[in-house]
């Protein structure tokens, strides 16, 4: 899981979202799939189960293309045969360099690695064992090779910047560094200035867990130019880190040793596991679930919960299905173990004839830990704006069903061996934070929905312990996911009426949301702003019936397979568009009386903006490109060069990093909407979901991220 800049910003969104969307319609509606199945499945789903397979997750040190990672796909394979899945299979991606390219995405540079045993000791000014791989594989830095070293230490303040390393002899010593990235101090002070290897810690932030977290970091395999191996390195904890730079201080020499046993895997591949419980009727529609399988021992609530939560629907509905208890969904639901944020991009490029088939997915990552143990809450990430889709209906409603149900102490859902705590699942706006990032793409075009906790217990290090997990919480989200996948692959004759009237009622709710957003803004408007402020709020009001449009859109499919349906539905539609026409008069008349108030006249029109130029503007997608710019891709890198930002005045790191703002304007391009129209999409969405300024975009700023785009090869720009 990613996207660290979240945690500041994510109790915001969550008390927006339970505050409005989990109460939106008043009293729950009734839930879209029947009460008796439903009950059905909760007799059947186990927290207990989902645990027992965390407990063996997470003794493997499941790092790409390694022995263990190999162990857990394949362990993952095989209870998808026990339980009685189809087309269960290992799908292998060879990987030489790091930079092979699947659409926008590559591995990061990172390539399959194995690690057999590591040690770092300090041997004097005493001997002691500071770590060891058996207890903290993630102190061997990934794509370290085998080393026996005993050298001297020196610590260089800002080790990733080459002016730190004047008149500092490291030839022949070992480094050891506070913060930056270590594969780029690792190319520093080894292939620069000649260094045997590297020791790098973080600065501790947060509980004092953190200060003894070893946090995973990788170096890179090669130097920067591909002409030489790297060598090894180490990773320590904030509290290790700073005891050496204290010990180097007060006794002038600290002698190390390394020893590590580890290869680049010659002929490696990164590897992901699939099977899928098949549809019935249109079996080549899939609803999949994904999570990431990779994360250094023990990993357990990231992302061994994510793996173990998807295994556990899988057994749930098969059982189910395989005892006539509930009928097969008539698409086909798919369950996916791969490797973090390039796993969807490798298994729909080499299967391109699938990915325009799925009609929704969900991405499970970081999930069920236990609050009483660490103060955390479940959360259920909805598909961005650019993507409307009823599979954000079909979750909120069944998510208000299981929060009813735990409120009123009705729903049983509970683990023998788990807790009793109150649970309480939290709507959020898009948040990009894992592989979901890959999926909400305009260009992948599978909307998704993202389970995840917030706040996390310490991950990425030896202490991301299975204590944390509660067997009870494990039972809420694998139902959660199975009610929710279980409603949009049967969706159909039985269910579309119900899903049209869904759709309209919360359609209407969100409108009028937005309606108050725009007539708060307009009642505090002073006269310098309320012009501004008026179009802003026709704006939101405009957009947002463009996503209500969108959301029924989705269920056409289904509605035109009967006339009753499809009058249904235009009737759903008429009734939407009158309550846009009603909210946008209602705010003109709020206008009209505010400019009254202020004693000015009011005014169809501010005059020219600086998007008026750009009204004619019309971008498209390059249609071999697919996914996303962020997190593992090297994509503008290869293209543009390492400091590509410095040509784009305004456009900053997070364009990789999960900032909505930049990940949207990607996804308003459809070949109709111009720049202009784009840019107030993003205005409304971000707006609409109460994002903070970090994830806004300034006009100038955005039309550098286009130009930037373009140079890319991603998108071209006509008039």
């Amino acid at each position: 899981m990613n996207n660290k800049h979240r945690r500041s910003i994510h109790f915001l969104f969550a008390f927006i979202y339970v505050v409005f969307y989990a109460s939106s319609s008043g009293q729950p509606t009734p839930p879209v799939l029947d009460e008796q199945l439903l009950q059905k499945i909760a007799r059947e789903v186990s927290g207990s189960i989902c645990f027992e397979h965390i407990h063996f997750l997470s003794t493997l040190n499941r790092v790409w293309g390694s022995r263990d990672y190999r162990r857990a796909a394949q362990y993952c394979l095989d209870k998808s045969v026990e339980y009685g899945l189809k087309e269960a299979k290992i799908e292998e991606f060879p990987i030489k360099t790091g930079r092979e390219s699947f659409w926008m995405h590559s591995t990061g540079g990172n390539v399959p690695w194995d690690l057999k045993s590591g040690e770092f000791r300090l041997v004097q000014p005493y001997a002691m064992l500071l770590n060891h791989y058996e207890s903290a594989p993630s102190a061997i830095a990934s794509m370290s090779r085998s080393a026996d070293v005993v050298a001297e230490m020196v610590s260089i303040d800002g080790g990733d910047a080459p002016e730190n390393y004047r008149d500092k002899d490291v030839r022949g010593k070992i480094v050891l560094v506070e913060g930056g990235r270590h594969n780029r101090v690792h190319e520093m002070a080894v292939h620069r200035f000649g260094a045997l290897g590297t020791v790098h810690f973080y600065a501790a932030s947060g509980s004092f867990l953190e200060s003894e977290g070893i946090y995973w970091a990788s170096i890179d395999p090669w130097n920067q130019d591909r002409t030489r191996a790297s060598t090894f390195g180490i990773n320590i904890s904030s509290t290790q880190g700073n005891w050496l730079k204290q010990l180097l201080a007060g006794n002038g020499k600290v002698v190390v040793e390394v020893k590590i046993e580890a290869e680049i895997v010659p002929n490696g591949s990164f590897e992901l596991a699939t099977a899928v419980i098949p549809g019935s009727d249109i079996p080549d529609e899939e609803f999949i679930f994904y999570a990431h399988l990779d994360h250094p021992k023990p990993g357990a609530h990231d992302n061994a919960s994510g793996d173990a939560v998807l295994l556990e629907i899988a057994r749930t509905l098969s059982s189910l299905i395989q005892r006539k208890i509930i009928p097969p969904p008539r698409r086909t639901i798919r369950f996916m173990w791969i490797p973090h944020m390039s796993g969807l991009n490798m298994y729909f490029h080499a299967h391109p004839e699938k990915w325009a088939k799925v009609k929704a997915g969900c991405n499970v990552d970081c999930v069920g830990a236990d609050p009483a143990r660490f103060p955390t809450q479940f959360h259920v990430a909805l598909p961005p704006h650019s993507l409307p889709t009823f599979l954000t209906d079909i979750t909120m409603n069944l998510v208000e069903y299981v929060n009813d149900l735990i409120a009123r102490e009705k729903d049983g859902l509970f683990s023998p061996e788990g807790s009793r705590n109150m649970f309480t699942a939290a709507l959020s706006p898009y948040q990009g934070g894992s592989d979901e990032y890959t999926a909400n793409t305009r260009s992948m075009n599978i909307p998704s929905i993202y389970f995840y906790d917030e706040p996390l217990p310490p991950r990425h290090n030896q202490i991301n312990f299975l204590e944390y997990l509660d067997r009870t919480n494990l039972k809420r989200v694998s139902y959660l996911g199975a009610i929710i996948s279980y409603a949009l692959a049967a969706a159909g004759e039985n269910t579309v009426a119900a899903l049209i009237n869904e759709t309209e009622l919360r359609g209407k709710s969100r409108l009028e949301r937005e309606l108050a957003k725009a007539r708060h803004l307009i009642d505090f408007s002073t006269v310098p702003e309320i012009h501004r402020n008026y179009e802003k709020g026709m704006n939101l009001l405009s957009w947002g019936r463009k996503r209500e449009q969108g959301m029924q859109n989705s269920l056409e499919e289904m509605a035109m397979k009967r006339d009753h349906f499809r009058r249904l539905q235009e009737n759903a539609r008429k009734s939407l568009d009158l309550n846009a026409d009603d909210c946008l008069e209602r705010l003109r008349r709020d206008y009209e009386l505010k400019c009254g108030s202020l004693q000015i006249p009011p005014r169809q029109a501010t005059g020219p903006t600086p998007q008026a130029d750009w009204e004619e503007v019309i971008p498209s997608l390059n249609p071999d490109i697919k996914g996303s710019i962020g997190y593992f891709s090297n994509y503008l890198e290869d293209r543009l060069g390492d400091d590509f930002l410095k040509k784009y005045p305004g456009v900053r790191s997070s364009i990789k990093y999960g900032n909505v703002g930049y990940y949207e304007t990607l996804n308003y391009i459809d070949g109709r909407n111009s720049v202009a129209d784009i840019f107030r999409a993003l205005e409304a969405e971000l707006w609409s979901g109460d994002y903070p300024s970090s994830h806004q975009l300034g006009f100038e700023e955005f039309l550098n991220f286009f130009r930037l785009l373009e140079d890319a090869g991603v998108v071209t720009l006509k008039t």
